[in-house]
């Protein structure tokens, strides 16, 4: 599977996701409690390739990040899946993280 250029995905990077950056496809999700957003940016370099490695079955999944918030509790990652281009919603520990220069090949 070939990686595809980051410059190919709209991302959310340094502020919190809004409804229009969901609606336009810069972001997955919206941290909020009682309909106030709650998340803050994470530090990390986004957009970047990853792996997301699903914690029940160990699936690893080829990704692009597009979006990193957290909370008190928990960091998550919003990305989306070059191979099916769905997005994923999940916690930061569940991804490799790879950089911004596109892989070698599988």
């Amino acid at each position: 599977m070939l990686w595809p250029s980051l410059s190919d995905y709209k991302y959310t990077s340094g502020r919190q996701a809004t409804e229009d950056d969901i609606n336009s496809g810069a972001a997955v999700f919206m941290l909020q409690v009682e309909g106030k957003n709650i998340g803050k940016p994470i530090n990390i370099l986004i957009p970047q390739y990853a792996i997301h490695i699903d914690q029940e079955t160990g699936e690893k999944t080829n990704v692009i990040i597009i979006q990193a918030e957290e909370t008190d509790d928990s960091q998550v990652i919003g990305a989306i899946n070059i191979k099916t281009d769905e997005f994923i919603a999940a916690l930061k520990f569940e991804f490799e993280l790879l950089g911004n220069k596109k892989p070698s090949t599988e």
